[in-house]
């Protein structure tokens, strides 16, 4: 039997796939990291960082590789846009609110801006494997 070869559309899907793996670990290998739970060598932070660049850039490049991919990766963008809205509006005034109610006059404790990057990133692949488990996007 005879192997046809892929065609480009076929090779660009499975960049983006293959892609999208890597910088799902790459990132899940960020946050064990940074979470401390588990001890990695310092060479992990780089590599993982790295990954995740080159998934992204890779993923961004092969986005529109066909209908399917396109909604998958609509869907991890417009999710991952409101959730970092929300954040960056709601986290400052859910803070200050609590502070109101408990007496706390210590000014801003949580900046929205340093629990950003990781909220973006996550929601995006959060949205990404919920619409890629749903198989409809």
């Amino acid at each position: 039997m005879t192997a046809k070869p892929l065609t480009k559309r076929e090779k660009s899907v499975r960049r983006h796939n293959i892609a999208t793996l890597l910088a799902l670990m790459a990132f899940i290998a960020l946050v064990v990291r940074s979470t401390e739970l588990v001890t990695l060598p310092g060479a992990v932070n780089f590599v993982a960082i790295m990954t995740l660049f080159v998934a992204i850039i890779t993923m961004f490049r092969t986005r529109n590789a066909d209908e399917y991919v396109a909604a998958i990766w609509r869907a991890g963008t417009s999710t991952a846009f409101i959730i970092t809205a929300a954040v960056l509006i709601f986290l400052p005034f859910t803070e200050g609110f609590i502070d109101g109610l408990m007496g706390y006059e210590n000014g801003q404790d949580i900046d929205a801006s340093d629990a950003s990057e990781m909220v973006i990133i996550a929601s995006f692949f959060i949205a990404n494997a919920w619409a890629r488990l749903r198989g409809t996007a």
